[in-house]
């Protein structure tokens, strides 16, 4: 296009016959110049670029591969994906607009970015250059962790995923820093669910930042993704900017967002917020980030080329204009940027420390590098400054406890690019708490005395049990429902703390599935749609499936004299059945850590060993016909009791 005649376009008045006349010569002078723009060969979606005014503005250069395979409209004309799925008609498609196949097509507004650029040629205001933390928590509104400055936060943002909420209310009523109990720097995210963004929504935005005091606002957001049809992602891309404007002009300090879904538009976009002087610029760099590690893009190199390049390429033009870096979406140390350490003014943001907590996940150092700890089954010595105050059983109790947790590692990690092991159990015993250990009950086998191993717990009344294995037998044994109803009512009733380790017997596969099999279809045919247990039946299945869920190969239980006993079934040592004890002892304790007390089963034999801090247990089980067969006889009915203290006694026999 030539310099005059985008001037003569651009500045003329919007919406009158002067307007059409100038644009119908515009269309005619450059046609011939375009050609060049257009996908060889006709395209099978039914749209033809020649008579889209994007391309003749050169706002697009019509759909090229690999864009146009991306394109979901493109993709579900041509047969190979279903956007809708297989039922619902396409006028309820949000993709309708840009489909000509639809009932709902509508050509681009080219007015509207005749506004928009008449609005940037006219602009002369100057953004505010809003100072933010290195590093930002993300914060939902409707579920809020009070952020914290005397652990860090300075500043926060927080998100929205509806606007008639009763917090929103709240705060409209008596302003957010009271809301939150926090009197650092508060913004308002506009990256919110697809349909909320509306212009209804964009309205209410203004009003609420208004009267909720905040101190500023990070976009307006719009759909834009890679495989979204170009002429939606260019109309989205106008009203975002538009929108964003309007924020300033309000006087409400703004953080624009760049959008665009492929290398074009994030050109196109950035020379918009360069010529509108914006100091400080946003990339929600979520989807980036997941994209790499998704199973679906792992497969398609081209895919996994697309996502870095345009990654990549967001950062370089965010620097190319001058504007400072917030990254949103990244607050995470499983995808900590690199960019972080090299740039002294880069911002991240994201609330993925918050999702993790929400998930009882804990930050801490693996050996295999920064991970996560589970707090839903085990429980964390942390000293750090979020935790210091609490015990282990006070940090897994409460959301807001882990997410605070997960901030200061995550800072820590800033800092020391590296975060210190933490040490996590299965439980931990107190000086007046009692643990009981029993082990290879084989219920299922007419021989098990789990009935009378119950009864003793009973009278024992520890505060903490140990199933050592072999709790059930699938592989030799027939458990019955009333057997597994029984049992596990029975431990219900004990109220102790209670976890399992897997033995060879009950963590058979095969013979599980089996067993279930016989619960769900115990009269009739096996076919899924029969399914229909009473409700003893479901409680068997039910107390079964959670049981092998959260059985584990070791446990780790710390005692109160700093002692820590180790549970496992010891099978796992490969040796024979009728292994020599004092062999297994030996092989048991071979590279045992001096503060630790090892305690195994499986072998049904009874070594006790406190001065070496080792333990082998006997069965809860008489003597099978297999047994002796092989000469074999089980020292019957062991259970362990460990105090607290550290102190031990292995009660023997019936």
């Amino acid at each position: 296009m030539r310099k005059v005649d985008t001037e003569i376009i651009l500045r003329a008045p919007l919406f009158n016959h002067k307007f059409l006349c100038l644009l119908k010569l515009f269309k005619e002078k450059t046609t011939s110049s375009v050609r060049m723009y257009i996908a060889h060969g006709p395209l099978r979606c039914g749209k033809s670029c020649s008579k889209c005014d994007y391309l003749k503005l050169r706002l697009c250069a019509g759909c090229r591969l690999p864009r146009r395979n991306l394109c979901l409209v493109y993709q579900c004309i041509i047969g190979k994906t279903r956007i809708m799925g297989i039922t619902l008609r396409c006028n309820t498609c949000p993709l309708a607009s840009a489909c000509v196949k639809s009932s709902r097509f509508t050509p681009p507004d080219v007015g509207a970015y005749f506004k928009l650029d008449l609005t940037i040629r006219s602009w002369d205001k100057k953004p505010t250059d809003i100072k933010l933390p290195r590093l930002i928590p993300e914060i939902p509104l409707e579920d809020p962790v009070k952020p914290r400055k005397d652990l860090g936060m300075d500043g926060v943002i927080v998100s929205i995923s509806k606007i008639d909420s009763e917090n929103m209310k709240k705060i409209e009523r008596e302003g957010v820093h009271k809301f939150l109990e926090f009197d650092g720097q508060v913004l308002l995210s506009t990256i919110m669910p697809d349909r909320l963004l509306t212009e209804e929504t964009f309205n209410f935005t203004i009003n609420f930042v208004k009267r909720g005091g905040f101190d500023g606002v990070i976009g307006w957001d719009m759909p834009v993704y890679i495989d979204y049809p170009k002429a939606l992602n260019l109309s989205n891309m106008i009203k975002a900017m538009l929108l964003t404007m309007r924020y300033v002009e309000e006087g409400i300090p703004t953080i624009p967002l760049l959008k665009g879904g492929d290398s074009s538009e994030i050109v196109l976009y950035s020379e918009w917020l360069k010529k509108l002087g914006y100091k400080r610029v946003g990339l929600h760099a979520t989807e980036y980030i997941l994209a790499k590690d998704h199973a679906s893009f792992k497969t398609n190199e081209d895919l996994v080329k697309i996502v870095n390049d345009l990654y990549s390429m967001s950062l370089l033009k965010i620097y190319e204009i001058g504007a400072k870096l917030l990254i949103i979406g990244v607050l995470s140390l499983r995808d900590f940027p690199d960019s972080y350490r090299s740039d002294p003014e880069i911002s991240l943001a994201g609330m993925s420390w918050l999702i993790e907590a929400k998930h009882w996940h804990a930050y801490t150092d693996t050996p295999s590098g920064v991970g996560v700890v589970n707090l839903g089954r085990y429980l964390m010595e942390c000293n750090c400054k979020a935790c210091s105050d609490k015990s282990p059983g006070q940090i897994a109790e409460s959301i807001e406890n882990i997410a605070w947790h997960n901030w200061v590692m995550l800072k820590e990690y800033t800092e020391k690019r590296k975060l210190d092991e933490i040490p996590i159990y299965d439980m931990i015993l107190g000086e007046d708490d009692a643990l009981a250990v029993v082990g290879d009950l084989h219920i299922g086998i007419p021989q098990s005395l789990w009935l009378p191993c119950l009864r003793r717990l009973m009278k024992i009344r520890p505060t903490h049990l140990v199933l050592l294995g072999d709790v059930f037998d699938f592989v030799r044994g027939k458990p019955m429902v009333s057997h597994v109803v029984g049992f596990f009512r029975l431990l219900r009733n004990l109220r102790v703390h209670m976890r399992c380790v897997s033995g060879c017997s009950d963590s058979d596969a095969s013979g599980f599935l089996k067993t279930l099999g016989r619960f769900a279809f115990v009269r009739g045919l096996e076919e899924p749609q029969l399914y229909n247990p009473n409700p003893v039946l479901t409680e068997a299945i039910r107390d079964l499936i959670v049981f092998w869920r959260f059985s584990k190969k070791r446990i780790r239980i710390k005692l109160a004299n700093e002692k820590v006993v180790v549970l496992s079934h010891g099978h796992e040592l490969g040796l024979q059945k009728d292994a020599d004890p004092e062999k297994v002892m030996e092989e048991l304790l071979k590279n045992k850590d001096l503060n630790e007390i090892c305690v195994i089963g499986h072998y049904h034999k009874s070594l006790y060993r406190p001065e070496k801090e080792g333990v082998m247990l006997g069965a809860w089980r008489t003597i099978t016909p297999e047994d002796r067969k092989m000469g074999l006889s089980p020292d019957t009915a062991d259970m362990l009791i460990i105090k607290g203290d550290g102190s031990m006694e292995l009660m023997r026999g019936m």
